[in-house]
């Protein structure tokens, strides 16, 4: 199971800008860097690894998502579908609050 990171090199932190939504001190990760994700709305929690660059968070600065009482703001991880299904989630619904850990 695999996820994009926004800041894998240079190269890739200048295309997709965390700064930009006021996301300071993201640690950079390279490819093969896993994380420990937890759904805020079924509980469920999977490790996964960097995979790809990605997503272009300053796209969706703001952008808000929230299950129940359960909110998160700012696309900073996004996940295979099978990764996304791991943690319970239906495709269709396509985004959903998480918490980020080192694994």
């Amino acid at each position: 199971m695999q996820h994009a990171w926004p800041n894998t090199s240079d190269a890739c932190y200048a295309i997709t800008h965390p700064d930009s939504c006021g996301i300071t001190g993201m640690s950079r990760r390279t490819c093969g860097f896993r994380h420990a994700t937890t759904s805020l709305c079924t509980g469920k929690r999977i490790v996964t690894s960097i995979a790809d660059c990605g997503p272009q968070t300053d796209l969706f600065c703001g952008e808000r998502t929230c299950c129940g009482g359960n909110c998160a703001s700012n696309r900073v991880i996004d996940f295979t579908p099978a990764a996304f299904s791991a943690l319970g989630l239906s495709l269709s619904s396509g985004l959903s609050p998480v918490s980020i850990d080192v694994a």
